[in-house]
């Protein structure tokens, strides 16, 4: 009597982990699945890049604008923004979500979180005209950047 009470613990015990594996695994699939889905809204939106309309043309043609639309509920942090011209150089810039009257940048973080949506500025440091450019804005809800393409003369042949 003895050995078949004990066959029979075991067998319980046994049945009791199997459930419970079978739990853990379903467990895990669906706290996938929910991260999954709650990761698929997260997507930022960019606008196509322009021209601010500075009433002064010297200070309007070293600058850009983009804006950025966050579909997520979560803030998306913006950390870089490269720029680079027809044959793949860089250009060196400062970016910012604020310009002054004048246009220049202000407070260039380096840094910024967007809830909803946000313009960023673009400056080029040497105070040069932007021409045909790539840009590649860095943002922490994908691996890869968004790249976006400022042609200034898109649309007039239209």
């Amino acid at each position: 009597m003895d050995l078949n009470l004990t066959n029979f613990v075991a067998l319980i015990a046994a049945s009791a982990a199997i459930v419970a594996a079978v739990s853990a695994c379903f467990s895990y699939l669906l706290s996938k699945r929910i991260y999954e889905e709650v990761k698929s809204d997260e997507m930022l939106i960019a606008g196509r890049p322009h021209r601010v309309g500075l009433l002064e043309k010297g200070h309007d043609n070293p600058l850009l604008r983009v804006g950025l639309f966050n579909k997520s509920s979560r803030k998306a942090y913006v950390t870089t923004v490269k720029v680079h011209d027809q044959k793949g150089q860089q250009i060196p810039v400062t970016w910012s979500n604020a310009i002054s009257q004048i246009g220049n940048i202000e407070n260039p973080t380096g840094l910024l979180g967007i809830v909803n949506t946000e313009n960023i500025y673009i400056r080029r440091n040497d105070g040069a005209e932007f021409k045909e450019v790539s840009i590649m804005i860095s943002h922490s809800f994908s691996p890869t950047e968004l790249i976006l393409n400022f042609d200034p003369y898109q649309g007039w042949w239209q």
